[in-house]
């Protein structure tokens, strides 16, 4: 979770008072910008629900990556059980998706494609690969994914304690003001409340999967693992489109405005 602290910026318990008949000093590429690190998948579902876009198909499966996101996000971790299964050969069972994620930046590197999501989707696997040659165990493959989760959980947690839910700035990234959110009370609701969603995901995922790593239940975890990664975060991207449709449109509309006369384009399904 991203994002800048201010000396002018509002406390948690009170609004910000910009003064009547002044025009917004917000900027809007400093929006964008924050906007870009508050997650993708995320970010086009709050856009696109907010600017009334229909969710279709084509829709969700851009928001969570598309075929080759899911590809790269469920390969190696069915590559690892594939393997550790039979042979309960820890380090043999990592060496294998590890190399899988290199290969996959080489082929991108050659097709001249983004490497983002690749790069990335390495890093992770690469730190997996990294733990579990250093200890020998299979259950330590899946360590580094409860601090990502976790880190996601306490940020999302203090942003909500601190009054700036963290989705009431992917609501100004893609207004181009990231504090006007905070002047409509409705909006402020509907981004504390997708929040706690987001924050729920995240907790719910080391509720589950955490006393399954304490009890060295390895097979187990691998299958929490990946029916609690991307099945799950579809279901939220679903309902956080659905709600940002229903409530941000409807809000921006009884103000006067719509969300998708920004400036912002719709994200390419």
């Amino acid at each position: 979770m991203s994002g800048s602290a201010a000396d002018d910026a509002p406390g948690p318990d009170r609004d910000p008072e910009p003064a009547r008949g002044s025009e917004s000093t917000a900027d809007p590429g400093a929006a964008e910008r924050i906007g870009s690190r508050i997650g993708g998948g995320l970010a086009d579902a709050m856009r696109s629900g907010a600017s009334g876009e229909q969710l279709t198909a084509d829709g969700l499966l851009a928001a969570i990556g598309g075929w080759r996101g899911i590809g790269e996000s469920l390969v190696p971790a069915l590559l690892f059980l594939a393997i550790y299964i039979p042979t309960q050969d820890a380090r043999l069972s990592a060496l294998v998706p590890g190399g899988l994620a290199v290969a996959l930046v080489v082929i991108r590197l050659v097709r001249r494609e983004t490497l983002v999501s690749a790069i990335s989707g390495m890093l992770g696997v690469g730190v997996a690969v990294l733990i579990t040659l250093i200890t020998g165990r299979g259950i330590d493959y899946y360590l580094s994914g409860f601090v990502i989760n976790a880190a996601w959980a306490l940020g999302l947690f203090i942003s909500v304690i601190v009054g700036w839910p963290a989705l009431g700035l992917a609501i100004g990234a893609f207004s181009g003001d990231l504090t006007g959110w905070r002047r409509k009370p409705a909006v402020r609701r509907v981004a504390t409340l997708l929040t706690l969603l987001w924050l729920s995901l995240f907790v719910l995922r080391l509720a589950v999967q955490l006393p399954l790593y304490l009890s060295e239940q390895v097979a187990a975890l691998g299958f929490a693992r990946i029916a609690m990664g991307v099945p799950l975060f579809a279901a939220v991207i679903v309902v956080t489109w659905f709600t940002a449709r229903k409530h941000l449109r409807s809000s921006d509309d009884s103000a006067g405005g719509s969300v998708a006369e920004t400036g912002q384009n719709t994200p390419p399904a």
